[in-house]
């Protein structure tokens, strides 16, 4: 210390300051010598803020800040990637909430796994009355089983309301069965169920609401035209059953043809505790039972009843057609998260330098893939919600369009189940997308990352096979789906193919069902058929009219039958059509041989049939049918009706017809004048062949009104349009099937473009030393297409194995094309490597004008 120092020290004013400078002096030597002690205190402070608990919820925010960030810096690439993923995980949810409503949820039904199926073996179809009965009352795995015949038009009236309802046909224990207590009342009593019972009635909820909700309805009478009903029931609000309804009413076993057909479905429900297959090995047993005693019901081809699930009856084909529905919207899924993979790879090779530089700095492999998971799942999060908003559009579209009938036992929106499907799936996806950080850095070696240039660092084999390996992914996934669409498409086209027998162009067809006054009176309906007939035929543009109890493709109606005096040559179901004259004429189908239906084919004149081809090949393979005789309803030597139908002439041989079913084979089909009709409801289908004139639609029902003010128009439409009705289903999954394998194709293409692309980038500065070193541009093509195409290959080979397995399964929706058909593979493999030539071409030709000065200094 200075001598001027010392001496000033002694000073009032400056011993203070001094004082305090010292004691500054003291505490800075004091906290030197506590962070010797200490060490890193803000490594320290860090510590103790993590004793608090919440740092992990700072750190996560920090991690879900920086994702935005870095999302947000490149819109390009953040934009494909939440539509890849909108587009996958919205077809995924849409269809999956058609999956949920019919396949997964369960019928509104008390227990209802235990309700099956029972139906004629080996395919499981409608019983007979006598086999009903006898299971009914046999079978000791049922606790109660019950049928139903059908529903069937009402005009029904209460209190001066009257309406227009549908009626289910139903026996004893129907609703005991489902596991269903009406609301009011009872169900059916055996009395009820008997010819000759009081006539009883059992109204949905909705139905009672309609007709006032009158408390006191329990018997009380329901009237028709021509019968009165006693209410016994009304059921519980809720109620569901597959076949729309609006009341039921017993069924009458009586013994008829009706009774001894197979035309009831029969349910039942199992006993607590008995499965389905306990149950099925009682089957057998109860067959022979049956065969001994109904002898003469039974010949050596009888297999008795088999039972299955009702849901899996209810079902029905549905279950296969959604089932493939969403294996192919998650194959397009698994295409897009292909090329949302291919993005991310591309953006993680861009970032290795940001990674070397943090597992350098201490960063731990765990703490990287908490950061790509966050980053991630704010893709699939965004995705997953954009995905669910297109869903809701997608799945009304898909309920508009879908012509199959959907089972379902509720709405069918966008529930719980199905948000968590779709949440899942977003999550899923970011999670299995966050995996190749992880790989990446447990085998990266950071110096040589770190001293690599940004492109060279970015360039690791893992990576570029993994590239490759997705491409790859995308065109197997794409040649299963186009595998699919072709055979579907050739299917629907080979069905368009298909000789319906008649002429559909300018038909236009409605149905008049019979009224009261007509009801029972022949008289007054061969009058209303004539008078329409010829108002119909009177009509400006139209040039033929005529009726028939069905028109062809809608319904079936058949009886046995056999050729006189051999009952060898019976037919159990053959289809029975009443026609006017005119009829083959309107419809263009060719009569072969002999006469057609003649106005002198009066109920007086001697009774004539005309058959198709299928009963001549049948019963006259090398023969002539005119003059022979064939009689309705009796079957092997045994009258199966009750009613009196004498032996009929046939008259004539008319052209096959594709009767009920476009794609099965012309059923036997006979043709009486309706004039000479045994027994008929007194309801006709109107065919008039037209020019198409406008407003014609209106005219015929003008016509109608003019004869019979009374008389309803019901199901005008097109010949066309009935015709393309019998295809929709077809044509409903070739058109989806092609779509989405429209979609996989593109996405593939992108794909193979985008790989071939970033490769061309990545081999700049050797496809330049190449053509430095002389290369040739053709060369240099075939170089980068060699790439693509080899990718494209191995695809394709993958692909086309996997699709001989996954078209097996579409055999039931095919039609005149082989689930294997070698054509339709082919075509496959041809079109999926021109795409891949197209896709590889441009990245190829960019590559042959790469100038070799400009690559050689690109590093």
């Amino acid at each position: 210390m200075s001598l001027w120092r010392r001496l000033s020290y002694w000073s009032p004013s400056n011993r203070k300051a001094i004082e305090q400078d010292m004691q500054e002096e003291m505490q800075a030597l004091e906290e030197i010598a506590g962070r010797r002690e200490l060490g890193n205190l803000t490594l320290a402070a860090e510590d103790a803020r993590a004793s608090w608990g919440w740092t992990w919820l700072e750190s996560v925010l920090n991690d879900v800040r920086y994702g935005l960030r870095v999302l947000l810096k490149s819109p390009g690439f953040t934009l494909a990637a939440i539509l890849s993923l909108a587009l996958g995980i919205g077809a995924n949810t849409a269809v999956f909430s058609l999956v949920y409503a019919v396949l997964l949820r369960p019928l509104p039904y008390p227990q209802p796994d235990r309700l099956v199926r029972v139906g004629g073996y080996p395919e499981v179809k409608d019983v007979t009355m006598p086999e009903y009965e006898f299971w009914k009352e046999h079978v000791s795995s049922f606790e109660s089983a019950a049928g139903e015949r059908g529903v069937s038009d009402m005009n029904l009236t209460y209190a001066g309301r009257q309406q227009w309802v549908r009626t289910t046909i139903v026996t004893t224990d129907f609703f005991r069965t489902l596991g269903v207590q009406p609301a009011l009342g009872r169900e059916f009593a055996s009395a009820e169920t008997k010819p000759g019972g009081p006539r009883a009635i059992v109204l949905t909820n909705s139905l009672w609401r309609r007709l006032g909700a009158d408390q006191d309805v329990i018997g009380r009478t329901v009237t028709t035209a021509d019968t009165s009903f006693t209410v016994v029931g009304v059921l519980p609000a809720g109620f569901w059953y597959p076949e729309a309804t609006d009341a039921f009413v017993p069924l009458r076993a009586s013994g008829s043809v009706s009774d001894r057909g197979s035309n009831t479905l029969m349910i039942a429900r199992l006993r607590t505790g008995v499965t389905l297959p306990q149950a099925l090995a009682e089957m057998p047993t109860i067959t022979e039972g049956f065969r001994a005693a109904y002898p003469e019901d039974t010949d050596q081809r009888y297999k008795g009843l088999t039972i299955e699930s009702y849901r899996d009856y209810l079902v029905g084909d549905t279950g296969l057609k959604l089932w493939l529905l969403f294996g192919a919207v998650t194959l397009l899924l698994l295409i897009a998260c292909s090329n949302l993979a291919s993005l991310l790879l591309a953006k993680l090779e861009s970032r290795q330098k940001e990674i070397a530089v943090r597992l350098a700095l201490g960063s731990g492999s765990g703490r990287l893939v908490r950061q790509f998971v966050i980053e991630n799942s704010l893709v699939g999060v965004v995705g997953g919600m954009v995905g669910i908003a297109g869903a809701y559009w997608l799945l009304d579209g898909l309920l508009a369009v879908i012509p199959f009938k959907l089972p379902s036992a509720g709405p069918i929106h966008l529930d719980v189940p199905v948000l968590l499907f779709a949440l899942a799936s977003g999550l899923a996806t970011s999670l299995v997308f966050s995996l190749a950080p992880l790989l990446t850095s447990s085998r990266m070696d950071v110096n040589d990352t770190l001293k690599s240039t940004a492109k060279a660092a970015g360039s690791t084999p893992a990576l570029r096979r993994t590239r490759n390996l997705l491409v790859v992914g995308e065109v197997a996934l794409s040649t299963m789906l186009l595998a699919a669409a072709g055979l579907l498409i050739e299917s629907l086209y080979r069905l368009h193919q298909e000789r319906l027998g008649f002429n559909p162009e300018g038909v236009i067809t409605f149905f008049t069902p019979s009224t009261p006054q007509r009801k029972s009176n022949f008289a007054a309906l061969r009058i209303f058929e004539s008078n329409l007939q010829e108002k119909l035929r009177a009509l400006p543009g139209v040039r033929n009219a005529a009726a028939v109890s069905l028109i062809p493709l809608t319904e079936k109606n058949n009886f046995p039958a056999q050729l006189e005096n051999h009952p060898e040559k019976s037919i159990g179901g053959m289809e029975i059509r009443f026609v006017t004259p005119g009829y083959f004429e309107t419809m263009e189908t060719p009569v072969i041989r002999g006469r057609t239906i003649a106005s002198s084919d009066t109920s007086a004149a001697p009774l004539v049939v005309l058959v198709n081809e299928a009963v001549v090949r049948k019963w006259w393979p090398n023969g002539n049918p005119l003059g022979d005789r064939v009689v309705i309803g009796r079957f092997r030597g045994k009258t199966m009706i009750d009613v009196n139908h004498p032996e009929r002439e046939v008259v004539g041989v008319v052209a096959d017809t594709r009767s009920v079913y476009l794609k099965e084979e012309p059923r036997p089909t006979v043709y009486f004048p309706i004039a000479q009709a045994p027994w008929y409801d007194y309801s006709m289908n109107w065919v008039v062949r037209t020019n198409l004139v406008p407003g014609l639609a209106g005219q015929l029902r003008q016509a109608v009104a003019e004869v019979d003010p009374l008389q309803r128009v019901e199901d005008l439409r097109t010949m066309q349009q009935i015709v393309a009705s019998t295809t929709r289903d077809s044509r409903f999954d070739a058109w989806l099937f092609g779509i989405l394998a429209g979609l996989a194709l593109m996405l593939s293409a992108i794909g193979v473009f985008g790989l071939l692309s970033y490769s061309v980038a990545r081999r700049t500065a050797e496809i330049g030393t190449r053509m430095a070193l002389g290369a040739s541009r053709s060369s240099v093509v075939r170089l980068v297409l060699g790439q693509g195409i080899v990718l494209v290959a191995i695809g394709l080979v993958i692909g086309l194995t996997a699709a001989l397995a996954l078209t097996r399964s579409l055999s039931s929706l095919l039609y005149g094309v082989r689930p294997t058909d070698p054509a339709n593979f082919a075509t496959v493999a041809v079109l999926l490597l021109v795409i891949g030539l197209i896709a590889g071409y441009l990245p190829a030709r960019r590559a042959t004008k790469i100038d070799p000065v400009v690559a050689l200094r690109y590093e």
